[in-house]
């Protein structure tokens, strides 16, 4: 009882301890190795002085601490970022699930003494890989042997995530069973006594979860593997599941803030998985093949591991993969050389280094097979499939049916077996009486996320523009896509965590890179019906590979104009303003010659006016003078002063103006003059640095709801 009211006391007093932007000051102790970032260096701290938390600095490249260090610190506090879009990645619940409080930007911060902590030995085996390892064989090795993958390149996460091995980054019960047997190994040449055995190996474990790192996934393993261990001492029977509650309540009582933690879910529901269906499947091949193969068998215990994490997988990332099995057996023959050959070499590395620098070279040659069997996997057909996010009731339905499959199949087993392999026609009671509660939950939720009005979300992707319109029938709408790289980090997961599997229309403002560089991922992945496309003065390079995938998928293409107009449906219409053929701006024309027009429905309306400046404005304004009026402006060029002139807002007469921007971003948008310009006309002003993802929900009689992420 005293735990569970301290864990409620912890969870809701975690943010209140340090306000935002305050000042802090005092004494505290590097507890991480550096993380070397492009323009400072980052450390997680444990303060001494007060409050004894942990938190992140960020320091001058120029200075350098180690593990233990003591020192002064005066910096501002900040927050991490809460998820900036719909489903996006939450940094502060992140940094909770490490117990980090948030971020201090050090004004002032100088060393005072040395002291020792754990993390010094692991930056002293960090530095002995470093020394025997070349650049990314080093980085996999500091991820996989000491829990330090941040290092690691994108594109070689990317292979790994994508051939479904990235589970072999994180250190997990795979690298504890190994460091188990190769520490077994060896007490049993040296000691004969069981119990002392052990003890020792006990003992190996609480320091190899703290030495590396920490993380849920080693700790869930080397608590189990601690219970085997002490069972045997106590010479009691070994328990699968009491074990494995037990390693649950000990990481929820450790940091409550885990039941958030993927890397968690994911290692205990995989070891569940094998479990509860590695047997049956051994019964099954038995019954079937007569044989058993050790290929089958990996081919089994990947299988069944994947089962259970099958929903956490396309919840958290979106993606199926029907090649993972080929991945997994691949790797499962050669990641235990490469973690014991590489423990081996750090041993030898310490006292013989020659024979460190030969075990190396076969080091360096399985893991290039290692990362040659991801690249590959990652390329074949089907090797990563995008699907939408499915809601929280179906992964509960999905777990139910399983569970429950599960009890059908321990109760009667040889029953269930003559139902799936005979073909006998029984018919389940119990089966029917399910399905009609699944499908009474799936209609619900269905009519729950029925929608009658119009749905604008201004999405945050930086210092770009993207928007994303839902009409009354469900049409989507999608308005530029930002940069390139927001485009598959930030874009495409945005839509699949909005069940969107089809954009009826794509509307390209103009192409420059922060416009158009995140639809590339989105004409890939998701169907596209129509492209609408202003009249171009020149196309871009990156237009003209924007259009192939166009082509080469079939999508209908509509160059538009001023004057044309598009009905979408009953109540929606989409009007053309600009670009005029015979007007065309040759003066930075890509900005200038930008698709204006506004989405209209019923008496509502929203101007979207791309990158246009002053010149296009005065232009606009000449031509379409009484019909620029609009309740809502997508404010031109990120609010630059080189737009949003007073004659334009004037004939416009927003109500609510709506700013694309990026966070401190290096154009100083949006200009102060733009700002002040638009308050002085009573314009309410949102803006995606500092409100992240804008929703407006418009009704049938154009009442404007707003809901902003910040």
């Amino acid at each position: 009882m005293g735990l569970l009211l301290y864990n409620i006391a912890f969870v809701f007093s975690f943010d209140k301890i340090y306000p935002e932007k305050c000042e802090i000051e005092g004494i505290a102790k590097i507890i991480s190795i550096v993380e070397e970032k492009e323009y400072y260096n980052k450390y997680i701290v444990k303060f001494l002085s007060n409050k004894k938390t942990k938190l992140i600095i960020y320091t001058d490249k120029k200075e350098n601490f180690i593990p233990g260090d003591i020192i002064s610190i005066k910096g501002k506090f900040e927050k991490a970022q809460k998820a900036r879009n719909y489903g996006g990645f939450n940094y502060r619940n992140y940094l909770k699930q490490q117990k980090i409080h948030g971020i201090v930007y050090c004004e002032k911060i100088s060393k005072i003494k040395e002291s020792f902590h754990i993390q010094k030995v692991r930056l002293y085996i960090y530095n002995k890989i470093n020394n025997l390892y070349k650049d990314e064989y080093s980085k996999f090795l500091n991820g996989i042997l000491i829990g330090k993958s941040d290092e690691l390149s994108d594109n070689i996460k990317e292979n790994f995530r994508d051939s479904s091995i990235s589970h072999i980054l994180a250190i997990s019960g795979l690298h504890v069973s190994y460091v188990v047997i190769g520490l077994k190994f060896i007490l049993d040449k040296i000691i004969n006594s069981k119990k002392i055995k052990n003890i020792l190996i006990i003992m190996f474990l609480f320091f190899f979860a703290f030495f590396t790192g920490f993380s849920s996934s080693c700790i869930r393993a080397c608590i189990m593997n601690v219970m085997i261990f002490l069972n045997s001492n106590l010479h009691r029977k070994n328990n699968f599941y009491i074990n494995f509650l037990l390693a649950f309540f000990i990481i929820i009582s450790i940091n409550p803030f885990n039941i958030f933690n993927v890397g968690m879910w994911l290692s205990f529901f995989g070891t569940l998985g094998i479990v509860l269906f590695y047997n049956f499947f051994v019964r099954i091949s038995e019954i079937k093949l007569k044989k058993k193969y050790k290929i089958l068998n990996i081919f089994f215990v990947s299988f069944s591991a994947q089962i259970l994490i099958f929903p956490i997988m396309i919840y958290v990332f979106n993606t199926i993969s029907f090649t993972f099995f080929i991945s997994n057996i691949l790797v499962s023959f050669i990641i235990g050389p490469i973690l014991v050959i590489g423990y081996i070499s750090i041993i030898f590395s310490i006292f013989l280094n020659p024979i460190a620098k030969l075990l190396s070279k076969l080091e360096n040659l399985l893991i290039y097979i290692i990362f040659k069997i991801a690249e590959i996997c990652s390329k074949i057909p089907f090797s990563k499939i995008y699907v939408i996010t499915p809601k929280i009731i179906f992964i509960i339905l999905f777990y139910i049916i399983i569970f429950y499959l599960i009890y059908l199949f321990k109760t009667r087993f040889f029953y269930m077996m003559k139902l799936v392999f005979f073909k006998k026609k029984i018919v389940i009671k119990n089966f029917s009486k399910m399905w009609k509660y699944i499908f009474c939950l799936f209609i619900f939720s269905l009519l729950f996320n029925f929608n009658k009005g119009l749905l604008i979300n201004f999405i945050d992707v930086g210092q770009g523009d993207s928007c994303l319109i839902t009409t009354p029938l469900g049409k989507n709408i999608l308005i530029d896509g930002g940069e390139y790289d927001y485009g598959e980090n930030v874009l495409l997961p945005y839509l699949l965590d909005k069940q969107i599997v089809k954009i009826d229309y794509l509307i390209i403002s103009h192409c420059d890179s922060d416009h158009i560089g995140g639809l590339f991922s989105v004409l890939k992945n998701i169907k596209v019906e129509k492209v609408f496309i202003g009249i171009q003065s020149k196309y871009s390079e990156q237009l003209q590979d924007l259009l192939k995938i166009v082509n080469n998928k079939n999508i209908e293409l509509i160059t538009l104009e001023e004057g044309n107009s598009v009905k979408i449906e009953k109540s929606v219409n989409l009007q053309v303003l600009w670009p005029n053929r015979n007007e065309i701006i040759n003066e930075n024309s890509l900005n200038n010659n930008s698709l204006v027009f506004k989405i209209i429905y019923n008496n509502f309306s929203i101007l979207f006016t791309g990158d246009i400046e002053e010149i296009a404005e005065n232009k606009i304004v000449e031509i379409q003078k009484k019909e620029l009026n609009s309740i809502i402006l997508k404010v031109a060029h990120h609010g630059s002063k080189t737009s949003s002139t007073e004659k334009f807002i004037e004939n416009v007469k927003p109500q609510i103006a709506i700013i694309g921007v990026g966070e401190k971003n290096k154009f100083g948008h949006p200009s102060d003059i733009i700002i002040e310009r638009l308050e002085s006309k009573k314009c309410k002003i949102y803006r995606t640095d500092i409100n992240g993802e804008i929703e407006f929900n418009i009704d049938k009689k154009g009442k404007v709801r707003t809901n902003c992420k910040y």
